[in-house]
């Protein structure tokens, strides 16, 4: 009988490896935050100038879904996550001597962005949901909460390195970290069954679905209306809600700081989320989740009746709970369907659903503000895109004709 520790300590491994990748990663990209007004005064360009910096590595990071995945299937995570390192590298170190903000879109922006990209959420809540196949939703969680860790430390980070050093001195802070932290770490990052990893069971066999096969099959387009209904939903929550609770009399420095806190009670809101997608259900967990997030929502409404902190308080108790719940149950679900050898690339054709909501969300929330004078007809568009979203998931279904007709012996 095969001897199963070695496989465990290989799992283990890699959902400890994927949560420091997606710490600094995130880290980094939500930093820009404390880079924004360094960079405006450095090269004297409008906010919509130098807000095209991130806009061009949020993009990258939208339209690469399919060469990440493609990356993933052929050369697997290793290779993938140390040419993301490398690129980052040269991309940051490049970005800290540009003397325009051309040169800095090109250096930080698409090539930062594409770095980034590629060590981002997509590969490495794939590589937990094909370690755990009996476990997905616990085994995404806990490498996720590198996400909602890099947001949390980072932001304070970066705002001290800047402070102390300049911005183009914390560039090279990112670099290191990605040199000297992730480029080795990702050396040891495999697939269940490569080398002497050893495979964990359960296992399900492996499945025929191949990218076209999978495009043309319903759930994939279940799927990709559930990611997209998040991903319009939470943009416009988190970039309009410090407005609006400003807007209601909350102090700005208050409304900034629960704006934070939702990172940080999203870290208890993932581990909760991963534990109730295995033991209730992928559909069920987010309508539990959804459901909080629209509690939430409802808090924060009622700050018009009253300025009083606890609505605010309660907002970010029920919000920050669903705070990073669709990626959790959306990867399990896709690897419940689709997982096998083409898996990397489906999900990143799954993964251009989010670009286009987030653009829409965050654009939509502030063009309703100037039509009605008020953001709550936002809101309740946000709480109708969040039902669509539970819809979807529960239509995610394979029947058996649409399994054999495409060939896939996974449901």
């Amino acid at each position: 009988m095969t001897d199963a520790r070695p496989a465990e300590r290989h799992a283990r491994r890699a959902l400890a490896i994927a949560a420091v990748t997606l710490a600094i990663q995130n880290g980094i990209l939500m930093a820009f935050a404390v880079l924004y007004l360094p960079l405006i005064a450095e090269f004297g360009g409008s906010r919509g100038e130098v807000a095209t910096v991130q806009s061009a590595a949020l993009l990258l990071g939208g339209v690469s879904g399919p060469l990440v995945g493609w990356a993933f299937d052929r050369l697997g995570p290793g290779r993938l996550f140390q040419g993301g390192a490398v690129l980052g590298v040269l991309a940051f170190a490049l970005a800290s001597r540009v003397d325009s903000l051309p040169l800095l879109v090109l250096t930080y922006g698409v090539l930062g962005g594409l770095a980034l990209a590629a060590l981002g959420s997509q590969a490495n809540l794939i590589l937990a949901a094909l370690w755990y196949p009996g476990a997905r939703g616990r085994a995404i969680a806990v490498a996720d909460l590198g996400t909602g860790f890099g947001a949390f430390c980072f932001i304070p980070l970066g705002q001290a390195l800047v402070s102390a050093l300049g911005w183009r001195e914390t560039l090279l802070v990112w670099a290191a970290l990605l040199m000297l932290i992730v480029l080795p770490l990702s050396a040891f990052q495999r697939l269940p069954g490569d080398g002497h990893a050893g495979r964990l069971a359960p296992r399900e066999p492996p499945a025929a679905w191949t990218v076209a096969g999978a495009i043309r099959s319903r759930p994939f387009w279940w799927l990709a209306a559930t990611r997209f209904f998040s991903a319009f939903a939470f943009p416009v929550m988190n970039v309009h809600m410090v407005a609006y609770a400003i807007d209601q009399g909350i102090a700005p420095a208050r409304a900034a700081t629960a704006l934070g806190a939702v990172s940080l009670v999203s870290l208890a809101g993932r581990l909760t989320t991963g534990v109730l997608c295995d033991r209730l259900g992928r559909a069920e967990t987010l309508t539990i989740t959804y459901a909080s997030a629209a509690a939430g929502i409802g808090c924060l409404v009622l700050l018009r009746t009253t300025a009083a902190p606890w609505w605010l308080a309660l907002y970010v108790l029920f919000y920050g709970m669903a705070q990073g719940s669709t990626g959790i149950v959306h990867s399990a679900r896709a690897a419940d369907v689709f997982a096998g050898a083409s898996f990397g690339s489906i999900y990143g054709w799954l993964a251009l659903a989010v670009g286009p909501g987030e653009a829409l969300g965050a654009w939509l929330g502030g063009t309703m503000y100037d039509v009605w004078g008020s953001y709550l007809p936002a809101f309740g568009v946000v709480v109708l895109a969040l039902a669509a979203g539970v819809v979807s998931m529960w239509r995610v279904r394979v029947p058996v004709s649409e399994t054999r007709d495409s060939g896939a012996t996974s449901t």
